[in-house]
C-alpha cells in the first residue's frame, strides 16, 4: 500500500487543542469533509465503507503508527500530535489514569462517566477567536473541556455552555458511533452546531441544526455564583496544571493530585444521590435552587434510561458529574470543601449523607454503599466513607492499594 500523501495545506494545533477541533479546522482549510482528513491522515483504521470513520476510543490514544503516520500528513510534531488526546491528562486528572481505575489503557473511556465522551462544553468567545487564523477557521475546541472539572472561561470570565442555543442538544454531541457527528459533511463551520434535528443521523440529507456556538450567550449566573466557580476553577486548574502539586490533601491525609479527582467526585455523587440530605452544605441560596433543578432532571432523565433496554438501574445517572456547568459548580464546591477540611469535619458534613444511605433501601443503598467503598477512592476517604470514624494509618494500611507509599497528614 502506498503511502499517503502529506495535506496540501496544514495548520497548527492551537494552545490545548483537542483532536476534533483540528481535525475539524484542518478539514475547512482544505475545503473537504473531516472524514476525507480522517482518511488522509492515517487515523481510520477501518476498511472498505468505514474509511472515514473515527470511534470515540480514538480521542484519548492513538496507536503508535497512527500517531507518526498524522505526524507525517499533517507536519506536525510528535509532542504537538501527542498533545492533542486526552490521555497525557491521566498523569494529573485520575479518571484517565489506567492504573487508577483499573482499566487497559484503550479502553479507558468505556463507560468511563468522569470524562465527556460523547460532547463537549464549551466558551463562546474562545470559539470565536481573537486571531486572524482563528476568525478565518474557528477556535480551538478544547481538550479540558472534555472533562468535568473544566467549566469556567478564566480568560473570559464566564461559565462553560453544555448545549446549544438554537436546538439544545449538547456541544459537539455524537449521534451514532463516530467522533465528530457529520463526518462526511463539507460544508460546516468548525464552530456551527452539526446535531441532526430530524430523521436518521445517517442519513445524508437529514436536517441539521447548524446554530453557531461562537455567536451563543454564556450560561446566565448571578456575580457572586460567577465568583464562586472562578474561585473554584482557579483551584481545580492548578491541580490540572502540568506543573501543578504532586500531592494535595484530602480529607486530611495527603494524597496524589490525580487521585484527589476521583475522591471529588465520590463525595459528589453520594451528594447527588442523596440530595436533598446535604441541602444545608449548598454555598447559597441560589446553590440550592440549581441543586434543586439538576436533581429533578436527573430523576427524569433515570427514568428515561429505565424504559430502555437492559436489567441495570441507571443510578449514575443520579450520581455522575453534571454536564451542566451550574449544577457542576454546586455540587463540587460543597465536596471540594468538605475534602480541603478535615476527617472529623468531613464526618460532621456527610453525616446527613450517612443517614439517608441507612433510611433508604434496594439499588439506592446499593449504589451509595458501593460508591462510598469504591476501590478507586484513596485508602483514607475509603476509609472514613466506610467505618464513620477518624482516619487512622492502621485503618489506611487495612487497603492493599495503600501500602506502596508514605501517607502522611494534611498540614
Amino acid at each position: 500500500m502506498s503511502p499517503l500523501r502529506p495535506l496540501p495545506r496544514s495548520l497548527a494545533p492551537l494552545p490545548d487543542e483537542s483532536l476534533v477541533g483540528l481535525l475539524l479546522r484542518l478539514a475547512h482549510h482544505n475545503n473537504v469533509s473531516p472524514g476525507t482528513i480522517v482518511r488522509h491522515t492515517g487515523l481510520s483504521t477501518h476498511r472498505t465503507g468505514l474509511t472515514e470513520h473515527l470511534s470515540i476510543s480514538q480521542q484519548c490514544l492513538p496507536t503508535p503508527e497512527q500517531s507518526a503516520e498524522f505526524a507525517r500528513t499533517t507536519r506536525l510534531g510528535e509532542d504537538e500530535v501527542a498533545n492533542l488526546f486526552l490521555a497525557p491528562f491521566g498523569a494529573r486528572y485520575g479518571p484517565l489514569d489506567a492504573t487508577l481505575i483499573r482499566r487497559p489503557r484503550g479502553r479507558i473511556l468505556h463507560g468511563n462517566h468522569d470524562v465527556f465522551r460523547r460532547w463537549s462544553r464549551f466558551c463562546p468567545s474562545c470559539l470565536a477567536g481573537d486571531s486572524d487564523i482563528e476568525r478565518a477557521h474557528g477556535g480551538s475546541w478544547k481538550r479540558l473541556w472534555r472533562l468535568p472539572p473544566v467549566f469556567a472561561c478564566p480568560a473570559h470570565r464566564c461559565l462553560l455552555r453544555h448545549n446549544c442555543a438554537k436546538c439544545g442538544h449538547l456541544g459537539m454531541e455524537v449521534q451514532g458511533f463516530a467522533l465528530i457527528p457529520r463526518i462526511k459533511n463539507e460544508d460546516l463551520h468548525p464552530s456551527q452546531c452539526r446535531v441532526v434535528t430530524e430523521g436518521r443521523p445517517e442519513r445524508l440529507n437529514a436536517p441539521i441544526c447548524g446554530a453557531r456556538h461562537d455567536q451563543a450567550p454564556a450560561p446566565d449566573c448571578s456575580e457572586d455564583f460567577l465568583k464562586t466557580a472562578l474561585a473554584l476553577q482557579q483551584d481545580l486548574i492548578g491541580f490540572l496544571c502540568p506543573d501543578g502539586p504532586r500531592e494535595v490533601g484530602s480529607v486530611g491525609w495527603m494524597v496524589d493530585t490525580n487521585q484527589y479527582f476521583i475522591d471529588l467526585h465520590t463525595v459528589a455523587g453520594l451528594i447527588t444521590l442523596t440530595w436533598p440530605a446535604a441541602r444545608n452544605l449548598a454555598l447559597s441560596a441560589e446553590h440550592v435552587e440549581i441543586l434543586e433543578q439538576d436533581a429533578l432532571e436527573r430523576e427524569e432523565r433515570r427514568d428515561r434510561l429505565k424504559g430502555g433496554a437492559g436489567k441495570f438501574h441507571h443510578f449514575h445517572a443520579l450520581a455522575s458529574p453534571s454536564v451542566d456547568a451550574r449544577a457542576y459548580v454546586a455540587a463540587a464546591a460543597i465536596a471540594h470543601r468538605i475534602l480541603k477540611g478535615t476527617d472529623s469535619g468531613a464526618l460532621t458534613a456527610l453525616a446527613p449523607v450517612h443517614a439517608h444511605l441507612q433510611e433508604v433501601q434496594g439499588p439506592m443503598k446499593t449504589t451509595g454503599d458501593r460508591m462510598r467503598n469504591f476501590p478507586r477512592n484513596s485508602p483514607p476517604l475509603r476509609f472514613l466513607l466506610t467505618h464513620r470514624t477518624p482516619i487512622t494509618i492502621e485503618g489506611i494500611h487495612q487497603y492493599a492499594t495503600a501500602r506502596d507509599r508514605e501517607w502522611r497528614p494534611a498540614p
